[in-house]
């Protein structure tokens, strides 16, 4: 008789003093199986994680953060062990935790339609587990919408601590980048990832790139679609290599979405780290916005009923947080990203809400990511004065001048993506269509940014 792989058990195999019940899922690392304590199936029902590689040392780290988090919205630790079996009777590390019941974040958008005040109470709950993860010196590494759970009266649960880590713990991946899901990544981890592509050190990961990705899942759920990178390189970098790619707020795809949830998640997609915030005053922040947000808060996303159920509350010290303010429309300059990343400029303008949010299909999951996604210089560029998001916002667009902007690139346009318009470089933002804000040129039913033209080097003796 063949050996069971670790994710394939059936029901009724014991682990140690579990006895799995089925499996639930499959990942890189592991599969997640139903289990209970034997002869005691009564008892409250338990998620047993098993790695599906032998001696896998991020289990006993998963289980390590896990015991150091004390916060309702994070699955308590229940044990944690190891099965020996598979062909070769290797051993196989398994951490348990307590079970919870949901649906993913997208799922739990797409299936009730939720408004922006129920986003707002959910993001504020996972702001809060994040603050209590980064309060231990630990960090989540893989925030994104499949590792969110919803319950059936809007509890949320931050999941899977798989690519997580603590300070002190060793590194247990070699390259750039730890694991993670690449839209996920923060600026500063994909400039890292250009800079060292030819090999060098690893990238640190901080607090603020967990603060980041959770804009990201914020900016999904309520738009339908990525954000493009906000990059703002240094200077030196800036000069050498072009502008930035544009950010449409999220109010301004979808107008169900609230200023003031549209301006959070600005916030939490700000370039520079320290512009975002803390995990913990972004929940205190959101839950404000909760308590107070008027019938705008309460429309719902996609238009229709929203499905209304029970508030859960976060509970919110006051610490005198600064006051989130509304954000800029466009993110400043910036060029160096990933291949990947250039659908993100895609933004369609949908004035009565009426997106789909679509499951995360052909993403990679964490860990899977590595070199061979291809790095290339955009030379996509548009350095726009910031503009505050206020009642005076209008749905307008800018008329394509006649000539060349005063620093644009002129033609020839390369590379393909660039469009002539006038012996101007133009880049068609994604599928966008007019009214193109305050920003954006209309031409030919579709909206453009400009190329800007690169500063090209001093090579005079003596500079």
């Amino acid at each position: 008789m063949e050996a069971a792989s670790p994710d394939g058990l059936g029901p009724g195999t014991l682990l140690g003093a579990w006895k799995l019940e089925g499996r639930v899922g499959r990942g890189t690392y592991g599969a997640v199986y139903r289990a209970a304590l034997e002869g005691k199936e009564e008892a409250p029902k338990v998620a047993l994680k098993l790695a599906v590689h032998p001696r896998d040392e991020r289990f006993e780290r998963e289980a390590e953060l896990l015991s150091r988090i004390r916060h309702p919205r994070v699955p308590k630790l229940v044990g944690r062990g190891v099965w020996e079996g598979g062909p070769w009777n290797l051993p196989y590390p398994y951490v348990v935790m307590e079970w919870v019941e949901g649906m993913g974040l997208y799922e739990w958008g797409r299936q009730r339609n939720p408004s922006s005040r129920q986003v707002v109470q959910v993001l504020a709950q996972l702001a809060q587990a994040l603050g209590a993860t980064h309060g231990v010196k630990g960090l989540h590494r893989d925030v994104k919408g499949d590792n969110v759970l919803v319950g059936p009266v809007g509890e949320a649960w931050l999941m899977d601590f798989g690519c997580g880590s603590y300070e002190g713990a060793r590194p247990l991946t070699e390259g750039p980048l730890a694991p993670g899901t690449r839209p996920y990544r923060s600026p500063q981890a994909l400039r890292h990832l250009w800079e060292q592509r030819k090999g060098g050190k690893a990238y640190e990961a901080r607090a603020a790139d967990d603060v980041y990705a959770l804009g990201v899942t914020a900016y999904r759920l309520v738009t339908g679609q990525y954000p493009p990178p906000g990059t703002d390189l240094e200077a030196k970098q800036a000069k050498r290599q072009g502008g930035g790619v544009m950010r449409a707020p999220a109010h301004a795809l979808n107008r169900r979405v609230s200023r003031e949830l549209s301006a959070l998640i600005e916030r939490m997609l700000e370039d520079a780290p320290e512009k975002r915030g803390g995990a913990r005053e972004l929940g205190q922040a959101l839950e404000r916005v909760a308590q107070r947000g008027g019938a705008e808060e309460d429309l719902p996303l996609q238009g229709g009923v929203a499905h209304s159920a029970p508030t859960v509350r976060v509970p919110v010290r006051s610490t005198g947080a600064p006051r989130w303010r509304g954000l800029a429309l466009v993110v400043p300059a910036g060029v160096v990203v990933l291949a990947y990343l250039l659908v993100a400029v895609s933004a369609r303008y949908i004035p009565d809400g009426s997106w789909k949010l679509q499951p995360d299909a052909g993403l990679e999951d964490a860990g899977r990511v590595g070199l061979a996604d291809a790095a290339v210089e955009t030379a996509i560029a548009s350095r726009a004065d910031n503009v505050e998001l206020g009642e005076s916002w209008q749905a307008v667009s800018l008329d394509m001048p006649k000539g060349p902007l005063k620093g644009q690139k002129r033609a020839p346009c390369r590379p393909k993506w660039e469009v002539e318009v006038s012996k101007a470089c133009w880049v068609q933002v994604g599928t966008a269509s007019p009214p193109c804000g305050n920003d954006w040129y209309e031409w030919k039913g579709f909206c453009y940014v400009p190329v800007i033209a690169p500063e090209r080097p001093n090579t005079s003796d003596g500079q």
